[in-house]
Order: structure tokens, then sequence, then C-alpha cells
């Protein structure tokens, strides 16, 4: 019950994206389902959240967001030297996974922040870039970014492609669920989860639609799809084996409407005894943590639904 209690209370998060920012609260445990009482309470959760993000982003607005061309961009000062800063120092000629691995390894100890985004059915959207406080989301999304651009004034092109479809930065075209990277154009990745494993999961699921009747999202469609997942049993030595550094891991959940409840990067990294593992680089939301830290993979699925496993792919040239 404590479980179910926590993933109510956490849908906020995760996928998706929620309407007036993306935050990414992790679920301890088990986060395969939630009881009916608390369904409710979700929905409540959810209504005042927006009430209160709308006051906050009205705020946002008149002080932090600028047009530049045709959109609306809130990037502060401080974080555009930064992102400068990055791209100078990142080391050149290295592979997609090799850079994936450093600029996020940059990230790490960045504080966890929640509702950083801003946009929604009534609120204008806005490209929000911040390296003060990430969530799950933002966090994979700048470090792709930071992966793929070329110098600093391909960055917010690169940034765009990544978090919305088409580029076009407005709410509806938001990735608000993390298979929305593979299902919609330019593709951020490619799911490969059925070929690291026979023993992989299907199952057809209607994303946005909660368990009531009611969205999660007010003002996206439901639209349905098949998502492959691997069980925690079926995370063996061999499937480790296939997993790449930069991969992304999506951590299922069997909760209606959703795909998964926290994502981050996959890390092959060397432990004290030099041996090779892979790590879960992740914003955690987690009391613990309250940060971007690394985790063994097969520690922190242990208990957990699943996986879904993406590998990124390059940047398409339009738009950039």
């Amino acid at each position: 019950m404590a479980e179910a209690l926590m993933a109510a209370l956490v849908l906020w998060c995760v996928s998706p994206r929620m309407s007036f920012g993306a935050s990414s609260h992790e679920v301890p445990g088990r986060a395969s389902g939630m009881a009916p009482d608390t369904r409710f309470a979700t929905a409540r959760t959810a209504t005042a959240r927006t009430a209160t993000a709308r006051t906050e982003m009205t705020g946002t607005e008149m002080t932090g967001v600028r047009m530049t061309g045709t959109d609306r961009i809130s990037f502060p000062a401080g974080d555009r030297a930064r992102i400068a800063r990055l791209l100078d120092d990142r080391p050149a000629g290295r592979d997609m996974a090799s850079r994936l691995d450093w600029v996020s390894a940059k990230l790490l100890g960045t504080p966890y922040l929640a509702n950083t985004l801003i946009g929604g059915p009534e609120v204008p959207e806005a490209l929000v870039i911040r390296l003060d406080g990430v969530d799950c989301y933002t966090f994979i999304d700048l470090a792709r970014a930071l992966a793929l651009a070329r110098d600093t004034a391909d960055f917010i092109p690169v940034l765009k492609q990544t978090r919305y479809r088409d580029a076009q930065v407005q709410f509806d075209h938001r990735r608000h669920f993390l298979t929305d990277w593979v299902a919609f154009a330019p593709r951020n990745a490619r799911d490969i989860t059925a070929t690291l494993s026979p023993h992989a999961r299907h199952i057809r699921k209607r994303l946005n639609l909660r368990a009531d009747g009611g969205h999660y999202i007010p003002g996206l469609p439901v639209r349905s799809r098949d998502v492959t997942f691997l069980p925690p049993q079926a995370v063996t030595p061999e499937v480790l084996d296939g997993i790449r550094t930069g991969d992304v891991i999506g951590i299922y959940t069997a909760l209606d409407g959703l795909d998964v409840t926290h994502t981050g990067l996959a890390i092959r990294k060397r432990d004290e005894t030099g041996r090779e593992d892979v790590y879960f680089r992740n914003a955690s939301s987690l009391k613990a943590n309250r940060k971007v830290v690394d985790t063994r993979l097969v520690d922190y699925v242990r208990n957990k639904p699943g996986i879904v496993v993406l590998r990124m792919t390059g940047i398409s040239s339009p738009g950039r």
C-alpha cells in the first residue's frame, strides 16, 4: 500500500512530462500498480498543481522568457556561458557513446529540480534551458544536445529536435512520453529492447488515458502504442553485455496510460576492483540523492517492473 501511495503522489513525473513542467520522481520499489482509492487523490493533486503552476508560469514569463525568432526561449546568461564552456571543452573526435559519457559526467551532482518547463493548454510553450537543476527528462535532453551539437550556435536547434517533434516549440509537440523519442519525427532513438533478449514482453498501451477514464495531460490525445520491456529477471549478464554507454534506460510501469516512470542513461565503467559494469546515470528524486547520480543498473531494476532500452540516433539536418 505504501508503494501504491507513493506511485499516486509521484505521477507528476515520470513519463509523461506533465502539463506545466517536466518533473521526474522515482517510485521506490515496485511501480507496477496503484490502489483504486489513491487514483482519486492523484487527480486532486494534479488539479491543485495545475492551478499553482499557472500562477508560477505567469511570473516566469514576465522575467525569464524572450522571443528568439518565432520561439519563446528561457536561457539564462549563466547557463548559456556554461553550455559554451562544455562544448568548447568537449574532446574532439570521439564517438557518440564517448561524448554522451563525457557530457553527462559533467552533470553528475547537478541538483534534482522538478517542474522547470514552461507550457500547457493555457500557457504558451517556451524552450527552457537550465543547468542549475534537472529532472530525469531534462537531463537526457541536455545530454543528447550537448553530445550532438557541433558548437554553441548549434545547441538550440539540436535541443529543439530532441525535446519536440518536428522541432516545433509547442506544448502539443513536446515529447511527453519516453517512447515519443521513437514514435515521432525526427526520431531521437530506436527501440532495441526486443533485440536484447528473447524474453522481452510486449503490451499495447493507451498513453495518456488513466484507469479512471481521465487524462494525465489535459489537452493531449490518447495514443495507442505497443511498448516492449524486459522484466527484471530478464536483465541477465548477456543482456547487460548488449547495452552500450549512452543507451537510454526507461523504467517500465504497468500503470494504465504510462510507458515509464523514470529514465536515465546507461554508462559502462569499471568499479573499484577493475570489473566493468553497467551503471544507471539518472537525475534521482529519491530523498537520499536529489541529484544526478550513478547506480548499478542491476541493483536499480531489481524490484522494478522492467526496463525499456533505446539507442540514440544522430540529428537530422533540416532545421538546424
